[in-house]
């Protein structure tokens, strides 16, 4: 698989897309602001220019501005954020929008090096080895390497049209690849999979993840958690296969499909591993630094050989391994300090997770999914399946120690500071949890203008409100000034919407698809419900001498069948949408939106079938309780389309409370209609 790149062409072109890849380094150029002609003293050197090693070298110049710095990138590309590329597979994000360049502050001595790998590291001499041969001595050395993707050792993996899912240039080969694919298989249900899944399935290409685990993100989420988020993966249209694994790849030059370990075989053109990573350790052996599964460093980050340090997805602390960036930025941190002369520790981190997977909102933090044990604590659980909500917390000896949550949660920031710090968790909290699945009032929501100063804004650098702060005072004005002088939302990008609202440029929620037609069309169904119980009573003809005696529609037997039977494949066809707009099969990305417009379409219909079966007359007894059940079950429908239609302008807490309301209570007003339909055609034919 040789590499290319191939981007999405953006609304100005091919030329624009081409014009912004030549305008990306070369291999092998050095990028410095103010290169140093002569070194009085040997630089910090960091090896590997992702998020983490830019974190290393942006502290450095922040608390030794004068230290030189050398960082060495192996990609020909300037410094991205990896934990995006998800979104630029899936079309998301411009090629500006992944680029990270460092923002050092004026004067430092910062030299950038893309396109070179360091093959070698001598200890004693100190000094690193690239690719070009050359010779650096360094003063002190930062390895963040970073990690590499896991192929698993299966039968054919080799085959042309198997592809990882790792970096830049991973990422161009699945965007040239998607053009082509017709089907799609990726192994492995977590993160990236998932994510990968997402991206590959643009263009209507079709796409299955296997995950040979018992659910899907089962590091992050509990069995029930993964199933809702199941579903909304099988909702766009993604074929989900979980507890198989791939036990051969087919195919004689090229992927022609997996045959799973059950037996089944699904053919396929395009396989995409997101089987995990492995800590990039290739260094640190020749060199006789101590690795385990990475490697090992103390709590001020350094490893077994002196003046060397290790962070991010390479290193190895107290036995365990990070997967997240959020850590690796914390050791970043701590690595800096000490080689500034300052002090710092890092006592591990608590794991958090808060994404947007598949267009769902997942929030996952500490001891859950596959780490949950019964001797952790005991847990509580809220769920509104109506709302798509799922939330669970993880309660040990009064504190709130994790947390689970699928589907917007707006007490997120606030979980997260409050297990990070081993806060109390009071009795009548998990009262309203059960009740409500809030830990505090709606009432109490405070704007992030009113957090504490050292209250986190930015999870995964751990940026607090008090520092955004400073830097809109010092003359930030947007979110990408704020981003470049703090490096608040860099990494995920979740936390920009807390630093617009303190900005005072909140961003505006997104209306549903087609929100003015079904606003329209809730309207007219709510008039029309009304309409059948308050409407003056068609009269019957008066005279023989019309041309059209049009209360034949009520005297004959023939015309009253026809309309009541209308009537009633109307209802019968709008109660099959509700399960049907659901599925995967039907409900693949954007048709949900059209399957919920023709469910309003037909609720409209019905209402002009019961005004020409009845004439608007309500009848009495039975028939009466029947248009009532009628009347209330469709006028709660409309009502709530209106509230979808105008989720955005309501915002916030109440449009959630008024969406749930409205599509229950249309829900529970419908279960009496069956019975007395029933009623009313058996009794029409009995008697």
């Amino acid at each position: 698989m040789d590499a290319f790149f191939l981007a999405p062409i953006p609304e100005g072109g091919m030329e624009q897309t081409a014009q912004k890849l030549e305008d990306l380094p070369e291999a092998g150029q050095v990028v410095a602001p103010e290169p140093p002609a002569e070194l009085a003293e040997p630089p910090v050197v960091i090896v590997g220019n992702g998020p983490v090693g830019m974190r290393v070298a942006r502290e450095l110049a922040e608390r030794a501005p004068r230290t030189p710095v050398v960082i060495y990138g192996d990609e020909p590309h300037e410094p991205y954020n990896r934990v995006r590329l998800s979104s630029w597979l899936a079309g998301e994000l411009t090629l500006e929008g992944l680029a990270q360049p460092l923002r050092s502050p004026a004067g430092s001595l910062i030299e950038e090096r893309m396109g070179y790998r360091i093959q070698a590291i001598d200890g004693a001499a100190r000094t690193v080895v690239d690719s070009s041969g050359r010779v650096q001595p360094y003063a002190e050395l930062v390895l963040a390497t970073g990690s590499s993707p896991l192929v698993p050792g299966i039968p054919g993996i080799d085959l042309a049209g198997v592809f990882t899912f790792r970096d830049l240039d991973d990422t161009n080969r699945l965007l040239a690849r998607r053009l082509r694919s017709h089907h799609t298989v990726v192994l492995g249900g977590g993160l990236l999979g998932l994510e990968a899944a997402r991206g590959m399935q643009r263009g209507g290409t079709r796409v299955t993840v296997i995950e040979h685990a018992d659910r899907l993100l089962g590091r992050q989420l509990d069995e029930a958690a993964s199933e809702c988020l199941k579903a909304a993966v099988e909702a766009l249209g993604i074929d989900a296969v979980i507890g198989d694994g791939v036990k051969t790849v087919l195919g004689d030059q090229r992927v022609a499909g997996v045959r799973l370990h059950s037996g089944r075989e699904i053919p396929c053109d395009t396989l995409v591993l997101a089987t995990g990573i492995r800590p990039n350790i290739g260094l640190a052996g020749p060199a006789r630094i101590a690795v385990g599964r990475g490697i090992r460093v103390d709590d001020a980050m350094r490893t077994s050989v002196d003046h060397i340090y290790a962070v991010g997805e390479c290193a190895e602390h107290r036995g365990r391994l990070y997967g997240l960036v959020a850590p690796g930025l914390e050791q970043a941190a701590v690595a800096a300090a000490h080689i500034a002369g300052m002090t710092g520790h890092y006592a591990g981190s608590v794991a958090a997770s808060r994404l947007k997977v598949v267009g769902t909102q997942v929030f996952s933090m500490g001891p859950m999914g596959a780490d949950e044990g019964p001797g952790y604590g005991r847990t509580t659980v809220y769920r509104d399946d109506a709302a798509g909500v799922y939330r669970k917390i993880l309660i040990r000896r009064h504190r709130l120690v994790g947390a689970i949550g699928i589907g917007e949660w707006d007490e997120t920031v606030r979980l997260q500071t409050l297990i990070g710090r081993g806060g109390r968790f009071w009795p009548w909290q998990a009262l309203r949890f059960r009740r409500s699945g809030r830990l505090w009032p709606a009432e109490d929501s405070q704007g992030v203008a009113a957090w504490p100063a050292l209250a986190v804004v930015c999870q995964c650098t751990g940026v607090t409100r008090g520092t955004v702060g400073q830097a809109i005072g010092g003359g930030a004005c947007s979110v990408g000034d704020v981003s470049g002088a703090t490096g608040a939302g860099t990494v995920c990008g979740s936390c920009k919407p807390l630093v617009a609202e303190l900005l005072e440029q909140p961003a505006a929620p997104e209306p549903v698809a087609r929100h003015r037609l079904l606003l329209g069309l809730g309207g007219l169904g709510l008039a029309g419900a009304l309409a059948l119980f308050f409407a003056p009573v068609v009269p019957y003809a008066t005279s023989v001498q019309h041309d059209w005696h049009w209360d034949v529609l009520w005297r004959e037997g023939l015309a009253k069948q026809i309309s009541g039977f209308t009537v009633l494949g109307l209802f019968v066809l709008g109660l099959l949408i509700s399960p049907v707009k659901r599925i995967r099969r039907f409900a693949a990305a954007g048709r949900f939106d059209a399957w919920r417009l023709f469910h309003v379409v037909l609720g409209l219909l019905t209402v002009v079938g019961l005004a020409v079966h009845t004439g608007f007359r309500t009848g009495s007894g039975l028939n009466l309780l029947l248009i009532v059940a009628f009347t209330t079950t469709l006028a709660a429908g409309a009502l709530s389309t209106g509230v979808i239609a105008l989720e955005h302008r309501i915002g916030g807490a109440l449009a959630r409370r008024l969406r749930r309301q409205t599509v229950w209570g249309h829900i529970l007003l419908f279960w009496p209609v069956p019975a007395l339909l029933g009623w009313h055609i058996f009794k029409t034919y009995w008697f």
